[in-house]
This record gives C-alpha cells, sequence and structure tokens, in this order.
C-alpha cells in the first residue's frame, strides 16, 4: 500500500462505511443557559461548554475560556454504542488526524498528531480529564498511563497543535476527557453495565446521581479484568473510581472530586518481523509486569461574578505510582531466556497545581472579550530501580542499581483579547513560562550478570542537572463568518515542549542516550473552513504547516560508536535531539445526516455517515535525521463511521480505519518499518424494557494482521494489533 494517497480498496470501503461520529443527536443547550443541556444532567466541568453552536464543535467562547481564531474538534461519545474497553480506536475515530498506537494489554494511551513526535505514551499531547491534568507531570513526565472509563465518558474535545498554548506546553495539542454529570434536576439516577468479551475479558461499571436541585453528589466504580489477546503474561485487571461533591447556587459552581485508579499488567513483549507474521498472539517477555496507581482530588470553582466577568479556579493534586519488573538481558523481538534476573523500578510523582482565570466581556454589545490566568504546578519524582536475584524476586533484594531524585516548579502567565469587528473576530494570545527542573543521580551501576549476583559497576559520571528558563509562547487567531454557515478560521501560534526527566537517563537495555539534549519548539499556521450548505450536510476543511525545532526522538542500529555515543546494535536506539521537521498537509471532515430531523430523508431517529481524512507530508530539514520521514508521520490516515442513533435511545455503528504507511524510526531502518493497515470496529446497543439495554460489539470485523506500534531496545519489536474479538453487554438506567 503507498504511504502516501489511500489505495482503491481504502476508498472504496470509505464510500461504504464511512463516518466519524461526532453528533448532534441530543438537544443543544440554548444560548442564554448553557449549563441547562438536558433534562437530568448539565454540560460537565470541561474545556469546552457548548453554548450556541453545534455539539460537536468549538464556541466561539465558554466560562473563561476563548475559542475564537481557534480550530479543534470534539468526539460525541454518547452518539455511538458504548465503548467497554479502552478502543481509542473507535472512541477518537471523529478527531481528524489524531494517530492511535496501540498498545496491546491496554496499559496507557499512546497517541500522536501530524507526526510531531512518537506517540509512546502520549508525551506530545497535554492528556486532561474534565479540565485537568491527568498525568503524572503535565511538563516533566506527561505521560498518558490513566483512561477514564469510556462508557462515562459524555464527549472528547481537542484543541489542535499550538492553538492550545493556553492550556499547557505541548505541541501536539490538548486532549479532555470530559465526564458526565452532575445531575442539575432534584432526584436520583443510577445505572449499571456487565461486559464479557473474548479472552476471559469481564467487566463491571455502577454509578449513581443524586441531587436536590442545589446539592449534589456522584460517583462510579469499573472493575475490569481478563488474560488479553497475547497467549502468555498479557493479563491486566484495573480499577477506576471517582467521588464528587456539588454545590450549584444561581452564580456558582463548587465541585469536589476525588479519583482513584490502579492497573495491574502483565508485559509480553514484543516481536521481530518473523515472529509477528508466525504468532501474533506470541509472547517474548513472559514476567515482565507492570503497575499503575493514582489518586487524585480536584477542587474547581466556576463563578458568574457578573454579567460580563466569570472567574474559575482549579486547584488539583496527584499521587501517582508506576512500578515495572523487567527481566535483563533481553533482546529486540526475541524470546528473554527465562534465567534472567528481574529488574525493578519504581517512580513516584506528588504533583500540584492551581490554576485561576478570569474573563470579562466589555465594548458596546459586549463584542470584546479579555482573559487572562496564572498557573503555579510543582512536582516531587523521586525514583528507584532495584536488581532482583532471581527471576521471581520483584522486591529487589540482590541490591539498588540506580536512585534519582527529581523536581520540577512552573509559573505561567497568560492572557487572549477577543477583538470583534462585525462578522470577524481577531483574536492574539501569549504565554510566559518559568521553568525550573532539577534531576540529581546518587546512584547508578550497571546490571551485572543477567542472571544473578549483585549489581555492577558504575555506568559512568552521576548526574546533575538542574535547567531554569523563561520561555515566551505566542499565537493569533481569526475568525470570518462570512454567511450564517459559512466560516473562515486562520491560527498561527507558537508552543514548547521542555525537557523530560527521563532525558538523558535510560534504564532500558539497547537504548543509548545523549547527555545533553536541547527543548523543542513548534510554530504551527493553520487556515480552514466551516460551512453548512444544507442542514443535513457540513464541511471542515483546512490546510496546515507546522515547523518543528530540535525534536527529541531516535535513531535505530545499528549505529557505530560516534563519542561520547557508544555503539548501539540492530534493534537497539539511540535517543537525541534528531532534528528540525516540517510538517505541512490537509484535513478534511464531512458530515452527512442521511436521515434524521434535518436529515435528506425525514424521520425521529438519526442515520449519520461522516468521515475524516489527514493527508500528511511530512520531512526532516536538518539535523541528524535530514531527508528522512518522521517517525508515526503516515501519508494518509482515513477514518469513518456509520452511526445510527435511535430516538428510543438505541445505538450502532460501523467504523473504519485506515492508516498508510509509518516509519517507526527517525533514520527510517527497514526493521523498524510499519505497513499500512485497515480495521473495520462494529458496536449496537439496544433497549429491551424497564431501563434495561443489552448490546453486542466485533473489533476487527475483519480479523486485519497489523502492528500499529514498535519499540527499540529489550523487550522491544512490533506490538501487534489485537486479532478480532468479541464482546456482549447488559446494562440498566433508572
Amino acid at each position: 500500500m503507498s504511504s502516501r494517497l489511500p489505495s482503491l480498496r481504502t476508498l472504496a470501503a470509505a464510500l461504504l462505511a464511512t463516518t466519524a461520529a461526532p453528533a448532534l443527536a441530543s438537544a443543544e443547550a440554548p444560548e442564554s443557559d448553557p449549563q441547562a443541556a438536558g433534562s437530568t444532567a448539565s454540560q460537565a466541568t470541561s474545556i469546552i461548554v457548548t453554548a450556541g453552536r453545534d455539539s460537536d464543535r468549538l464556541p466561539d467562547e465558554s466560562g473563561t475560556l476563548i475559542f475564537a481564531g481557534k480550530l479543534g474538534d470534539i468526539a460525541v461519545l454518547s452518539d455511538i454504542a458504548p465503548v467497554p474497553s479502552r478502543n481509542l480506536r473507535v472512541a477518537l475515530a471523529d478527531i481528524p488526524g489524531l494517530l492511535v498506537s496501540e498498545v496491546s494489554n491496554g496499559s496507557w494511551a499512546s497517541i500522536s498528531y501530524r507526526g510531531l513526535g512518537e506517540p509512546h505514551e502520549s508525551w506530545n499531547i497535554l492528556t486532561l480529564q474534565d479540565a485537568v491534568p491527568a498525568v503524572p507531570d503535565m511538563y516533566s513526565y506527561p505521560a498518558a498511563y490513566f483512561i477514564p472509563p469510556l462508557e462515562l465518558v459524555e464527549r472528547v474535545e481537542f484543541i489542535r497543535g499550538a492553538s492550545g498554548l493556553l492550556y499547557g506546553p505541548q505541541p501536539g495539542g490538548a486532549i479532555n476527557y470530559v465526564m458526565r454529570g452532575p445531575r442539575r434536576e432534584a432526584g436520583a439516577e443510577g445505572q449499571v453495565r456487565l461486559t464479557a468479551g473474548s479472552w476471559d475479558a469481564r467487566q463491571g461499571l455502577a454509578s449513581v446521581a443524586l441531587s436536590d436541585g442545589k446539592f449534589a453528589a456522584d460517583g462510579f466504580i469499573q472493575y475490569a479484568e481478563g488474560n488479553g489477546p497475547r497467549r502468555l503474561n498479557s493479563d491486566h485487571e484495573q480499577t477506576t473510581a471517582r467521588l464528587r461533591g456539588h454545590v450549584m447556587g444561581d452564580n456558582i459552581t463548587a465541585t469536589l472530586a476525588l479519583d482513584y485508579y490502579q492497573g495491574r499488567f502483565g508485559e509480553p513483549g514484543n516481536l521481530t518481523r518473523a515472529r509477528l507474521a508466525a504468532d501474533r498472539r506470541d509472547s517474548s517477555t513472559l514476567r515482565d509486569r507492570a503497575r499503575l496507581e493514582r489518586f487524585a482530588p480536584t477542587l474547581a470553582i466556576d463563578w458568574q461574578a457578573s454579567d460580563s466577568t466569570q472567574i474559575t479556579a482549579r486547584a488539583f493534586y496527584s499521587r501517582f505510582e508506576r512500578e515495572s519488573w523487567r527481566q535483563a538481558g533481553g533482546s529486540f523481538g526475541q524470546v528473554t531466556p527465562d534465567a534472567n534476573v528481574l529488574i525493578r523500578q519504581l517512580q513516584v510523582f506528588d504533583t500540584a497545581g492551581l490554576d485561576l482565570r478570569a474573563r470579562h466581556d466589555f465594548g458596546g454589545q459586549s463584542q470584546h472579550s479579555l482573559t487572562v490566568g496564572v498557573l503555579g504546578h510543582t512536582s516531587d519524582a523521586p525514583v528507584f530501580v532495584d536488581k532482583g536475584a532471581s527471576n521471581s524476586d520483584f522486591l529487589g533484594t540482590a541490591g539498588a542499581l540506580a536512585r534519582a531524585q527529581r523536581s520540577g516548579d512552573t509559573l505561567a502567565v497568560f492572557g487572549e483579547l477577543k477583538l470583534g469587528l462585525g462578522d470577524v473576530q481577531i483574536v492574539p494570545g501569549f504565554r510566559l513560562e518559568r521553568l525550573r527542573q532539577r534531576v540529581v543521580e546518587t546512584l547508578d551501576l550497571s546490571a551485572g550478570s543477567a542472571t544473578g549476583g549483585a549489581p555492577g559497576g558504575p555506568n559512568g559520571a552521576l548526574g546533575n542537572r538542574e535547567e531554569t528558563s523563561a520561555v515566551p509562547l505566542y499565537g493569533i487567531g481569526v475568525t470570518w463568518d462570512a454567511a450564517p454557515n459559512l466560516r473562515f478560521v486562520a491560527n498561527a501560534s507558537r508552543a514548547f515542549k521542555p525537557l523530560l526527566y527521563n532525558d538523558g537517563v535510560t534504564f532500558q537495555a539497547g537504548i543509548d542516550a545523549a547527555g545533553t539534549f536541547d527543548a523543542s519548539y513548534a510554530f504551527t499556521i493553520e487556515g480552514g473552513v466551516q460551512a453548512e450548505p444544507v442542514p443535513a450536510v457540513r464541511v471542515d476543511a483546512s490546510l496546515f504547516r507546522v515547523e518543528f525545532e530540535d525534536q527529541v526522538g531516535f535513531l535505530a542500529g545499528p549505529l557505530a560508536a560516534s563519542p561520547p555515543f557508544g555503539a548501539v546494535g540492530a534493534g537497539g536506539a539511540r535517543r537525541q535531539n534528531v532534528g528540525s521537521m516540517r510538517n505541512q498537509g490537509v484535513d478534511l471532515a464531512l458530515r452527512l445526516d442521511l436521515i434524521g430531523p434535518e436529515g435528506f430523508a425525514k424521520g425521529d431517529n438519526t442515520l449519520r455517515l461522516s468521515t475524516n481524512l489527514q493527508l500528511l507530508d511530512a520531512e526532516f530539514t536538518s539535523g541528524a535525521a535530514a531527508g528522512f520521514t518522521p517517525q508515526y508521520a503516515p501519508g494518509h490516515l482515513l477514518r469513518s463511521v456509520l452511526a445510527w442513533i435511535g430516538k428510543d435511545g438505541s445505538r450502532a455503528s460501523l467504523t473504519f480505519t485506515s492508516v498508510g504507511d509509518q516509519e517507526g524510526a527517525d533514520n527510517n531502518v527497514a526493521d523498524f518499518f510499519l505497513p499500512g493497515y485497515e480495521v473495520v470496529d462494529a458496536a449496537v446497543e439496544w433497549p429491551v424494557a424497564g431501563g434495561f439495554t443489552v448490546g453486542a460489539g466485533i473489533n476487527n470485523l475483519l480479523d486485519e494482521t497489523y502492528a500499529s506500534r514498535v519499540r527499540p531496545g529489550g523487550g522491544g519489536g512490533f506490538d501487534p494489533g489485537a486479532p478480532r474479538n468479541v464482546f456482549v453487554s447488559i446494562g440498566w438506567k433508572g
């Protein structure tokens, strides 16, 4: 398959199975009351609270935020059948260009955008839940280890690229999982869902919401376990819970939320290309494990201080633990010898932040707006690495290998001014960040023998790095409403990717790392059009160009020694600043209501066909990777969904995904090449009686054999996409 254009098979399948399920089936909130969407639940704490525009498009303003002059996307999950697992391929199908690099054991989200860096753990995208960072550290360790239960996510909001600079530093944009609630009307409601699926997957979910109209409370708990798609060491067990209390006054709402998550995962390792072709359910690391745990209280206050002034405050804290056990001495894609000992790594993150924002409208008809804000953020993140005495020693009793203390503090101030000039809105903005990061190693020893004994000798000089920098960022957006159903939007913004805690430090066999790194900067310019020629048809199109400076990536082995670097063998990699890139392309999205209140054929139910396509041309223009194609920058990414949205609550969806060829290393080594693939998913949920529903689904309906990610080093290799699998569910709401 070509890496630049969809094949004929792709285009034919797109015509048969298209859409990306954003949707406008539920009632739209009136302009005068943006909190009144729905009879039993308001819009949740969110980047976007829709008012006066479609529920899957950005409003011009919401709360203390300004979205005029920005391009973004919304996937409305309530308009498709519930997604009972971490199938982000389906959940995010309505967001053009958002690439899901699928993790076979579902332990974290790996997402990237427009080829802006390796998607592993979504390092280049800011991940939020209800507008609050849901990562260990949004600056120095923004790994997306946490994904909320998708059945309880109302919608997923995405602010594209550098235009999201008011929400954090990541150049790939900001993604926000918006949870349902709180309940506004007096009364109570609850739901229960039980799901069973392939490979002994079992999942239970229960939620409840109470309200007297002024005070409200809600909560949920979800438990999931299963053996996973790989035959050995692919099991998982997860518990996710949330408890919230709300005080809802006429002009002020306060919410206290307590979130807890824990997950334990087998890590079956990855495969060589030959082993993937022979048996995609095979494993290579039979004893590797991972544990994730998160406790996160949050206090959110939204205050309508006057008709023209709104204030929001978000105070958040999280305790995040990431613990892993890896057998020493593994190699790329091969079975790790059973006798090799375990290496235990524990990272602990204590992170806190305070986000204060205010928006004031002014002018003759309040056509102008000013928003200003400040963010304070701090983290403390020690890391402990210990060697086990055997392949079953999970305590690391043979001795300490590494100790490091990591800390960071950030103060950011930001603001935007929206100038309303009739049909044109001009929105300049700025962000100024002062960051301090420190990483101090107090111990760094080699593993020594892979099969036993105490740790080996020193790995070299101990690291002691402290970075302090002041980073100015800026942007400007323009919106022109040329007609009631025709809008032009343009945005130019500069973003920043800070250094990470693990830049210059590696604990993985077969990976070399530069001793020093430079931070990365991105400048994005984008122009688009949003049109609705008739009520049943909606078209979005945009052109974009991104200049990304000093990308941190990796060059795949074999690589000769080049001081200060050592030699890297086949399947290994060298992590460093690999160069600057130029990524450009087009995003297209089309939505057709074939049947429905505004459809070509009238009816109470909706049959929606929509599709989105990104065509991407990406290339390194300078540096060590000059002339190569960046990692995970497929020439095309096409997603389509055919969605049935029943007035009685029934939902059905057929989702088609086509991804072009991808390079898995920045120097395009053939061993890391990822061929393009096409996947179809289907799901349905149907109400029966008494509030009960039944559901079923088939993922990878055509049983495509593929891999969407590849990792270097010991335990690395190709991570197979899951074979065809099924699930059934029964639910109740009342």
